[in-house]
């Protein structure tokens, strides 16, 4: 028998993984038997440091091939931990692997003095899960008393990504299929064990700031969310960093804009000049202002979903024939370009009435953000350009076309982008991504054992969600944040208004895609977001699909599957709907193989690749304020009131300005140790046939990746935000 421990690697994000607690291990067989605790430990030697590769022999009695293992940690000086990733044991030809990936922790008995931790790990067949039990560290001795000749067993300690031993695994079972009681039972514990540790926020009640909104884990900071949510502290290092930095820059820029006041728009360069801002731009601002930039800023820049194919104008609009006549060309009209499939709408006229507004922080008079309405048409070269902007709905006074006064067309554009941004904000990115999925986040560390195949195939999408939710819940989303100053609309209100119709198929990409009428790339060309983002679902579909359908055989799998049920129930009524019963179309019970996929499909979508879609451009948009102003310190302006003074004093002042930059920065950046699409670095799968979807996955995330460079390369403005390698696995940022 051979076995091996594999320790995290020797990183920033894992340097405190290691341990120099006493280390025991117990293997208990398929019938029952166990063997005795086994001290694991070299003589004159540093067990269980990060990145190490441990040899230990040792002799112990034949249980056969193990299906639970148990570890034991004492320490004499109190509380200690450990990170393990993998054991794997070999018994002959056949081999048991056990993924943990978790945190195993001593605990200090107050009353009697003792450490004790006891971290069962079982395998059903290659299954394998967590289980804490507690019990006293005199048990961790026992095994001095038994040490039998029966067999000798090999524990090797290998790096990450090091496989020490070749091993041929077998398939799994779902939990109504599993036959031993002892199994059984221990997934019921984890369980148990998984609701006491992640736990729900208290129900808000009417008036708090979590009121209407996605239900959160509980944890009022960093340090106490769940200790397997914390795991990445390189990233939480990183972004606190990047927004110092941020800070520095943009205080820095004050400086010297106080010196040199903003006078005119290319001043608000200063902003971001410093070298350790100043990056090569995927959106080339050289002609932010013109019509061409702000049409192919909405079709393929951070806001893809802010249009929609137009069929008739809505009743606050007061856009007419006479108004755009002499663009659309001579005899063509809105409704005849319309039934063409050409014309496309913006409209943030309903969303944003009575959505309260920020202050500015000095005056203290509201910031404005308006309700503007924007149309857009293809025009009979294939380009999707700005037609007419409607700034205040009801009010012919304030609609602006590309052939009227220039300093009224280029203000009317900045309103315009100002309202997408504050949509793009608090909506696309925040609930749409980040708030949206953190509720099957915690539900599926509450409900799935480790062993469970669901829990394996979302929990590299879903893990690392709460603990940036909690620090946007702390930095950004309250109206006292720094970064409030610099956008126009509240971000709770908001948010709540909107999570009233949210429903999750909005975020099912293809469907949603179709219901807006932007799915057709002929009436639609040069829509690089669609046209990648479908790609992307259907090679995740693939993939997600394979694994899904490796276990569930069929409808019936899926409905006896009552691990799985609780998580949906979960989901649904803990998580979304836990108010007013809207589950905001989440099924309380899974009822067929395809529902599964669809679900599990959106959650590792718009966990990974609709996150880079709407995140990692934010810098680059924002950082030269008037290509994309967050927020603006005048009301719109009527017909032939704008000009160059007017549109300095509506554009954000250094102050708001910097603020929001300094954010913007820090959520645009890259962690260093970053896992994107297609990596595996927890290899939460054994299986061979697990194994080799993987793996096509990869050929075909590949392919993606030459396919859309190969586009790219022909187009003056390349579309880079859904590059399989930019593409992080999970929200982290």
């Amino acid at each position: 028998m051979a076995m091996f421990v594999e320790p995290v690697p020797t990183s920033d994000a894992t340097k405190k993984a290691g341990t120099y607690s006493k280390v025991y291990l117990q293997m208990v067989g398929e019938e029952g038997a166990t063997t005795d605790w086994l001290k694991l430990d070299k003589f004159f030697h540093s067990d269980f440091q990060p990145g190490k590769i441990d040899v230990y022999n040792f002799k112990c009695e034949d249980v056969g091939l193990p299906v639970i293992i148990r570890f034991k940690l004492s320490s004499w000086y109190g509380r200690d931990e450990w990170m393990c990733n993998f054991v794997k044991v070999e018994y002959g030809v056949e081999t048991a692997a056990f993924p943990i990936y978790d945190w195993i922790t001593t605990t200090i008995d107050v009353a009697r003095g003792e450490d004790y931790i006891n971290m069962e790990i079982g395998v059903s067949k290659t299954f394998a899960w967590v289980s804490l039990h507690v019990a006293p560290v005199s048990d961790c001795i026992v095994w001095l008393r038994k040490m039998l000749e029966k067999r000798t067993d090999r524990i090797v300690c290998s790096k990450p990504g090091v496989e020490v031993l070749s091993f041929h695994p077998t398939p799994g079972q779902l939990p109504q299929n599993v036959t031993s009681t002892k199994v059984k039972k221990l997934r019921k514990e984890e369980i148990d064990e998984n609701f006491k540790k992640f736990e729900w926020v208290s129900k808000p009640k009417e008036g708090d700031c979590g009121w209407g909104l996605p239900r959160y884990v509980k944890g009022a900071t960093r340090d106490q969310l769940p200790r397997i949510f914390q795991q990445d502290t390189v990233k939480a290092t990183h972004f606190t960093s990047s927004v110092f930095t941020g800070v520095t820059n943009s205080i820095f820029g004050g400086i010297q804009t106080i010196a040199s006041p903003i006078n005119e728009l290319k001043d608000y360069h200063c902003l971001y000049n410093d070298k350790s801002t100043s990056r090569n731009d995927p959106i080339d601002l050289d002609d932010w202002y013109s019509d061409h930039s702000t049409g192919r800023q909405t079709l393929n820049g951070i806001a893809p979903h802010s249009f929609k194919r137009c069929t008739s104008l809505p009743k606050n609009c007061d856009i007419i024939n006479s108004d755009v006549d002499t663009i659309l060309g001579k005899g063509k009209t809105l409704e005849d370009e319309m039934k063409a499939g050409k014309i496309y709408i913006s409209d943030f006229s309903e969303v944003f009435n009575g959505v309260e507004r920020m202050n500015h922080y000095i005056k203290w008079g509201p910031l404005y953000c308006a309700e503007s309405i924007g149309l857009f048409y293809v025009n009979d070269k294939d380009e999707f350009l700005p037609l007419a902007i409607q700034l205040v709905p009801g009010s012919r006074d304030h609609i602006f076309t590309p052939i009227g006064s220039e300093d009224d067309w280029l203000l009317a554009k900045m309103y315009f982008r100002c309202s997408q941004s504050n949509m793009h904000e608090w909506i696309y990115h925040y609930l749409e991504t980040h708030a949206s999925m953190e509720p099957f986040g915690v539900a599926l560390f509450r409900c799935l054992p480790r062993a469970h195949p669901i829990y394996k195939l979302l929990r590299p999408h879903l893990r690392t969600v709460s603990t940036i939710n909690n620090d946007a819940r702390i930095t950004l989303l309250p109206s006292s944040a720094i970064p409030a100053k610099g956008i126009s609309i509240k971000a709770y209100p908001l948010i709540k208004e909107v999570y009233k119709t949210f429903n999750i198929e909005k975020l099912n990409i293809p469907k949603l895609l179709k219901k807006f009428g932007t799915d057709d790339a002929e009436l639609l060309p040069d829509y690089y977001y669609r046209d990648d983002a479908l790609d992307q679902w259907k090679i995740m579909e693939k993939y997600a699909s394979a694994c899904i359908r490796h276990y569930y055989t069929s409808d019936e799998d899926v409905v006896k599957d009552y691990e799985l049920q609780l998580w949906a129930k979960e989901v649904a009524s803990e998580g979304l709907g836990w108010y007013g019963n809207d589950t905001k179309g989440m099924p309380e019970n899974l009822t067929s193989v395809d529902q599964l996929i669809e679900i599990c499909v959106i959650l590792m979508f718009t966990s990974s690749v609709q996150h880079a879609a709407v995140n990692f451009g934010q810098f680059e948009t924002y950082k030269f304020v008037p290509n994309s102003p967050i927020a603006m310190r005048l009301p719109p302006h009527k017909k032939g009131e704008a000009n160059k003074q007017r549109i300095m004093n509506s554009l954000p002042d250094v102050i708001m300005a910097g603020s929001l930059l300094s954010v913007v920065f820090a959520l645009s950046e890259f962690s260093p140790n970053e896992v994107y699409l297609g990596q595996f670095p927890e290899r939460l799968f054994t299986e061979q046939k697990i194994i080799d979807f993987q793996q096509n996955y990869r050929s075909d995330l590949q392919a993606l990746e030459a396919k859309i460079k190969a586009r790219n390369s022909k187009l003056k403005y390349p579309y880079t935000f859904l590059l399989p390698s930019r593409v992080p696995n999970s929200i982290a940022i």
